[in-house]
């Protein structure tokens, strides 16, 4: 069977990939960090690519439209804005839309430079590199079950209760850009879950 060497990464290559990863602009970081269908995504995309999915996304999650549509409805005809039976749909789009945009303005941030952004080559230390929790651990039967196993089955964004879980279901090596992936599951803190 081949074995794959790893390459570790100098101070200078290491710095030219995070800087890779670091393209901007911030504002575009900070929508796609915090949408949940891009936040594990965005990382490895280019500036212009950023860009393109946080406007968007931006024009997606405000209500600019229905914000628009009350301002030059309202500033045309005050009086017929007030008084059309539509005025409180609208104003209900926009409440809704608001409070979804609140939603998502509130989640953790995924960014570059987080320990949670991509796998680390050594534990990043976030909770003291050690996780207690026993559902880290695989029980023996589980992983004598992938023992032989050399690529793991998709996870297709399951939640497993348990490593034990993910291994009974050939699932194991869980890197954190994948939606499967649970900080309670990665024992030694280094981006990936149900180690092998």
């Amino acid at each position: 069977m081949a074995q794959t060497k790893v390459r570790r990464l100098s101070a200078t290559e290491a710095q030219e990939t995070a800087a890779v990863h670091n393209t901007g602009p911030a504002w575009a970081v900070w929508i796609l960090s915090r949408f949940p269908g891009v936040r594990y995504r965005y990382q490895p995309w280019g500036t212009t690519k950023r860009v393109v999915i946080a406007i968007l996304l931006y024009l997606v999650a405000l209500p600019i439209i229905p914000i628009v549509i009350a301002a030059v409805w309202y500033a045309k005809d005050p009086e017929g804005f007030k008084k059309s039976p539509l005025m409180p749909v609208l104003v209900a789009v926009i409440a809704a839309w608001l409070g979804g945009f609140g939603w998502v303005a509130n989640q953790t941030p995924i960014t570059d430079g987080s320990p949670y952004a991509s796998v680390k080559a050594q534990a990043d230390g976030e909770a003291n590199a050690v996780n207690a929790d026993p559902a880290a651990e695989a029980s023996q039967v589980s992983k004598d079950k992938i023992a032989s196993q050399t690529t793991s089955k998709a996870t297709n964004g399951r939640r497993f209760e348990n490593c034990t879980a993910a291994f009974d279901a050939g699932v194991f090596d869980i890197k954190r850009n994948n939606p499967s992936y649970e900080r309670r599951l990665d024992r030694d803190n280094d981006g990936i879950a149900c180690e092998k």
